[in-house]
């Protein structure tokens, strides 16, 4: 069933004439398409900015993106933005797709409820209770389309609203009667209803937070001005929020923060007639460098920049080379750990796509918690480090973190690939950190 979906999507895309059926076909989709997780974080420590790692999955042979980004609690166009050149209706059994979620958090302050427009993500940072541990929770959402922009500003929820009904403005009744559309001016609560089954009210009138029958829209510019959410998040959000919070409507394609002294960028492609209006302008990203950096960049930093933020992939990107790691001490050697597996077929998988940028890379023999960890290694200098680190990082969208090179973890690396009967002691799921 889903197969047949799958090539009737990419049939009606590539026909303009049948594209009215699309959003029916798309619904069909995501009905099959399991539902999103919410995605909640620690806040970072004093002086960092990023929560999230990037994560990637192996595209089954029944998937669509749609399928993989509701699975992730992504955003239609952010994993588009992030994949290049996949095909988002069949990207193909065995597709490698790139999971952004890693995230560059909004300028401070961290409260309330803070959109991105341009990012198409809500961030949401609950008051904690004393002594309790302070978190943001993030969200897609589908925004205005052209000519129905969402506001941008401070608000806040005025009121909650289970089950709404939804009475169509006068605007909206006649762009449709000019269209030649049948207009329902009122539909009550139910399933057909655009609004879910949860609202949140803003204090500018006209605006909420709502849900959607149509999820597959999340992610894209669709509405007529209001922001829209998953069911299941619209939910999550509706249960959690309290009335008068504040709500913070920005429009920032560029993002820069630090992790560990590291800076990063984090770009999208302008709103479309921001785009038309003044193009594509670095102009913030450079006023957002200078103001986040603690010195002055060599041109080879900038030029990272400019090539990142033109790149528009959506993920965070560390756009200085080196890292703030303290030399190792003499005799001293350092791995860099890029996964752990409980599954030997999976650990060895990855380090052999790793292999053509890391030569060093190896399975370490699994440790007391059954995990098989891949690294690459060992450096007896922070700059091999720091160099290899980014070459993952790019090609392949990967973190990895230093660990000290026991022994152990040496021999491991002089052994290459550990012995397959020992791993499959471990054939428990997999599991990553």
């Amino acid at each position: 069933m889903m197969i047949q979906i799958r090539q009737t999507l990419a049939h009606f895309s590539f026909a303009p004439q049948r594209r009215a059926l699309l959003p029916v076909l798309l619904l069909a989709a995501m009905f099959l398409a399991g539902e999103a997780r919410a995605l909640t974080f620690p806040l970072p420590e004093a002086g960092n900015s990023l929560v999230g790692k990037v994560q990637s999955v192996a595209a089954r042979q029944e998937d669509t993106l749609l399928d993989i980004a509701r699975r992730f609690n992504l955003g239609f166009n952010e994993l588009v933005a992030a994949n290049p050149g996949v095909d988002p209706w069949l990207p193909g059994e065995g597709t490698h797709i790139v999971v952004p979620t890693r995230f560059v958090l909004p300028p401070r302050p961290w409260r309330g409820i803070v959109i991105n427009l341009v990012e198409m993500r809500l961030y949401y940072f609950p008051e904690s209770e004393p002594g309790g541990r302070e978190e943001v929770i993030t969200y897609p959402v589908g925004i205005g389309r052209e000519g129905w922009s969402t506001p941008l500003g401070e608000f806040s929820i005025k009121d909650k609203i289970l089950h709404p009904s939804w009475t169509a403005p006068a605007s909206i009744v006649a762009e449709m009667e000019a269209e030649g559309l049948t207009v329902q001016r009122f539909i009550p609560p139910g399933p057909d209803n655009p609004l879910g089954d949860f609202a949140l009210m803003l204090s500018e009138p006209g605006y909420m937070l709502h849900g959607t029958n149509r999820p597959f829209s999340i992610g894209m510019r669709v509405s007529h001005g209001c922001i829209r959410l998953y069911p299941e998040d619209i939910e999550q959000l509706f249960a959690r929020v309290p009335r008068k919070v504040t709500v913070r409507i920005e429009n920032e394609p560029y993002k820069v923060g630090i992790e560990d002294g590291v800076l990063f960028l984090e770009a999208h492609a302008p709103l479309s007639e921001q785009k038309n209006r003044q193009g594509v302008s670095l102009t913030t990203v450079v006023s957002q460098v200078v103001r986040v950096a603690d010195r002055p960049l060599p041109a080879a930093d900038w030029d990272r920049i400019i090539e990142t933020a033109n790149r528009h992939s959506g993920v965070p990107v560390a756009i200085v080379r080196q890292w703030q790691c303290a030399q190792p001490e003499a005799g001293e050697k350092r791995l860099l750990q890029i996964g752990a597996f409980k599954e030997y077929e999976r650990a060895e998988h990855l380090a052999k796509r790793l292999e053509a940028l890391a030569p060093s890379v190896s399975v370490r023999p699994c440790d007391s918690d059954g995990l098989c960890r891949v690294t690459v290694g060992p450096f007896t200098d922070c700059l091999g480090l720091s160099v290899t680190a980014q070459a993952i990082r790019d090609e392949f969208g990967l973190e990895g973190f230093v660990v000290a090179a026991s022994q152990d973890a040496e021999s491991a690396v002089a052994r290459g690939f550990v012995n397959q009967n020992f791993v499959n002691q471990n054939p428990s799921p997999l599991s990553r950190h």
